[in-house]
């Protein structure tokens, strides 16, 4: 990345009389591709470069993007960024203040073993028709799609501190769903796989297999009898219907902005605002989120405020220990920061954002969860959720769940239901 674009930026947004400005010069490489029932529907490459630049002055943000690197476009935006803050700070009611954060300057990479680009674009084609029509395993499957997506993306970020940091990353994934049909019962099923890295993924995954295994199940569901209506009952939770559990109950009411109140257009607030250091929950309940996890989809060092990553414990045994914060957020709540802040693309100011939200683990392991229930129902892959904008009453479906009658070695022997 080169940073005689982005350093002239801070410089030029000093000179204009900003407190702070920070840029963030991106370059994306996106595939998207959609097969459906044989068909190629979408087959696209999107490249783009550009920087996003964010001034303070006098309390007050403005923000401003462009994909004019040139010298011209890059201070034209700046002065609309400082422009946009400048006016702002008249009407602010309570000034922004930052937090004291390390000014890094590191540089690093995600592990890509298999680069985006080795691979032909037509042969992944190709190979997706092939996954594609291994999800027709029925002849029940009326419908099979499967959605791939991967990105390359090369930050570099720097602000009127001294950070400056690189960044390169790569992520992959790819969903197979199956629709299956009989009579006028319809019934679908899906599954992804992916990470942080390269094409590698679909070599060390056998995705023919997860496509064949979506078809079966989406199949098998036409059989599936309706859940009893019961209070109470014990549930075991698979790891992949947890992973929406935690990311919607949990991590979204856990960023600071929605805690106080500025997020609420976008996915809520919280329940629990006002609440660190009480208790919320069963003593059993740690929950985590830690973007330093190597190869999961939300790995970062350090956010887009420069920030060092570390992991974050929002709640530890039932009780709220804390929140994802900005520099902004972390100065009101009198913490440190912790890396929370991110932007989609260099187009977009950044927000708080979880990273890779997760339940701690507890002493039992899975085989004993299921020999010990006598009666329950193991819940197995997410579907849609339905929930309340303090993220205090929801409702989350699942495509797949079994009845546990009796003490069993395997979930496969429980009988099949529908949530």
């Amino acid at each position: 990345m080169q940073e005689d674009l982005a350093l002239p930026a801070i410089d030029y947004a000093t000179k204009l009389g900003a407190d702070y400005a920070d840029a963030r010069l991106e370059a994306h490489y996106n595939e998207l591709v959609t097969v459906a029932n044989g068909k190629t529907e979408r087959a696209v490459v999107n490249q783009k470069r550009g920087i996003g630049i964010r001034t303070l002055v006098k309390g007050a943000w403005g923000f401003q993007s462009t994909t004019n690197l040139t010298k011209a476009g890059i201070e034209e935006a700046t002065n609309i960024a400082f422009k946009i803050a400048k006016a702002s700070s008249r009407h602010v009611a309570k000034p922004v203040k930052l937090a004291p954060a390390k000014a890094y300057r590191d540089s690093y990479t995600a592990e890509v073993k298999v680069d985006l680009e080795e691979i032909a674009f037509e042969d992944k084609i190709r190979q997706f028709l092939k996954w594609e029509k291994r999800l027709h395993a029925s002849k029940n499957v009326v419908r099979g799609l499967i959605e791939y997506t991967g990105i390359k993306i090369a930050k570099l970020f720097v602000n009127s501190q001294g950070a400056n940091i690189k960044f390169a990353n790569t992520l992959t994934w790819a969903t197979s769903k199956a629709d299956a049909r009989k009579g006028d019962i319809t019934q679908s099923y899906e599954q992804t796989v992916g990470h942080a890295g390269g094409y590698e993924i679909f070599e060390e995954q056998d995705i023919s297999k997860v496509a064949s295994e979506t078809g079966l199940k989406a199949a098998s569901l036409l059989k599936a009898k309706a859940a009893k209506m019961e209070k109470d009952a014990r549930v075991i939770l698979e790891p992949n219907y947890v992973a929406l559990l935690v990311h919607e109950i949990v991590g979204h009411p856990s960023e600071a902005d929605r805690v106080l109140g500025r997020e609420a257009a976008w996915a809520g607030t919280t329940w629990w605002a006002g609440r660190i250091g009480e208790k919320i929950g069963s003593k059993y309940c740690t929950v985590y989120d830690d973007p330093m996890v190597p190869k999961t989809l939300g790995f970062y060092r350090y956010d887009d405020e420069g920030v060092k990553a570390r992991r974050k414990v929002l709640i530890e045994k039932g009780v709220l220990k804390g929140h994802m914060q900005s520099r902004e957020t972390a100065e009101e709540f009198g913490v440190k920061p912790n890396a929370g802040m991110r932007a989609i693309t260099f187009e977009y100011i950044p927000l708080i954002r979880m990273s890779n939200t997760f339940f701690a683990d507890g002493d039992w392991k899975y085989e004993e969860m299921l020999e010990e229930t006598r009666h329950g129902y193991l819940v197995i892959n997410m579907r849609h959720p339905s929930i309340d904008d303090q993220r205090y009453n929801w409702t989350i479906s699942a495509q797949e769940g079994y009845d546990q009658k009796r003490r069993i070695n395997h979930a496969s022997k429980g009988r099949s239901i529908n949530f």
